[in-house]
């Protein structure tokens, strides 16, 4: 094998790995976004069926992050606020998880 080949074949290899690693970057970074929209779309949800007295907030934040896709991992109501942890598969990668919280603001307190 002569250098220029040896030369090619390194640099092929150096690139692979670069696109290899960009790619697993993408797909983190996707998963995350995917994640945060989820939590916050499940927390708003969550916390409107709070503001119209809706029973069981909880399960209609599971659902928003299943239609999401993703899994919800903690729901909690405090007050008028409501907290949620979801979570989001990105594999090869460990799953990416979110948290958000939604309710009214202060001055907006009955």
């Amino acid at each position: 094998m002569s250098t220029g080949a040896a030369s090619v074949l390194a640099w092929t290899g150096a690139a692979t790995t670069m696109v290899a690693g960009l790619s697993l970057l993408g797909t983190g970074l996707i998963a995350q976004s995917r994640a945060a929209t989820a939590a916050d779309l499940a927390s708003l949800a969550a916390a409107d069926a709070v503001a119209v007295a809706r029973p069981h907030p909880c399960d209609l934040a599971a659902e928003v992050a299943t239609r999401n896709g993703a899994r919800l991992l903690l729901c909690e109501q405090r007050g008028w606020d409501v907290l949620v942890t979801v979570e989001v598969e990105a594999s090869p990668l460990p799953a990416m998880t979110a948290r958000s919280r939604a309710g009214p603001g202060p001055a907006e307190l009955p």
